[in-house]
């Protein structure tokens, strides 16, 4: 399990753009009191936390299974995994958000490898992992045809995309939007974010698709539902080379 100082040697290897400047200093200032409120997690050990450990179990393949968790904030998902028995790797590019995800494993005596890193571009070999997972991550990414190109490499054959998501922001009221968000999710920010105002996750399946993934599928979860939006998981897979194309005919 990272110590906390890995996210301390890595930071000067990331220099992102202005957008997710914008949208990394967000995160890493609520950091510290994300968890504190009920619309963001189900506490652990609750009845509604096992609902989200049961539903994540019941798309992940059999463990153990290589996991890459991306944009992992506090670790939500990737604890979840981990408790499940898989191997996990964290990354996220808000350092405090790492520090809240380091902290919260070794009180649970988890197992996860936290480590800075962009959920766009992660910095691993081809073909590393057996699933990569998000949890509320797609309506904030930048990118995300870039991003699902660079998943599809970092699984193997046969692995899984899996994201969990909701349509948050399908009506965006000035008026409604917490002071700190609005300063960092700015009009100029929100025009670079593809999936922010979606009302339908079928934009994400077939921008999957459009990636090389198969079986693409979104499975809306109103059980898993922790404040407003519409709580939905989405898979997807890598399909297998064809023998003749894996061996360059």
């Amino acid at each position: 399990m990272a110590d906390g100082r890995s996210s301390d040697l890595c930071r000067a290897a990331y220099e992102p753009n202005d957008v997710q400047t914008h949208i990394t200093t967000f995160w890493s200032t609520v950091a510290a009191d994300y968890e504190a409120h009920g619309g963001n997690v189900a506490a652990y050990g609750s009845a509604e936390y096992q609902t989200w450990v049961d539903a994540l179990a019941s798309v992940l393949p059999d463990p153990p299974s290589d996991v890459l968790d991306v944009a992992s904030g506090t670790g939500y998902l990737a604890l979840a995994a981990a408790l499940l028995g898989h191997p996990v790797t964290a990354v996220d590019l808000a350092p405090a958000m790492l520090d809240e995800l380091v902290d919260n494993a070794a009180i649970r005596g988890l197992d996860v490898d936290a480590r800075l890193g962009d959920a766009v571009a992660s910095d691993f070999s081809p073909a590393s992992f057996d699933v990569v997972t998000s949890r509320h991550l797609l309506w904030t990414l930048r990118e995300p045809a870039d991003a699902m190109a660079n998943w599809r490499e970092l699984l193997r054959p046969g692995g899984r995309v899996v994201a969990v998501d909701g349509l948050w922001f399908t009506k965006w009221d000035e008026n409604d939007v917490p002071t700190l968000f609005a300063e960092h999710y700015t009009e100029s920010t929100r025009g670079e974010l593809p999936f922010i105002h979606l009302d339908s996750p079928e934009p994400v399946v077939r921008m999957l698709t459009a990636a090389g993934f198969t079986d693409g599928e979104a499975t809306f979860r109103p059980d898993l539902a922790l404040g407003d939006g519409v709580p939905y998981i989405i898979t997807a897979t890598r399909p297998y080379e064809p023998v003749g194309k894996a061996f360059g005919g």
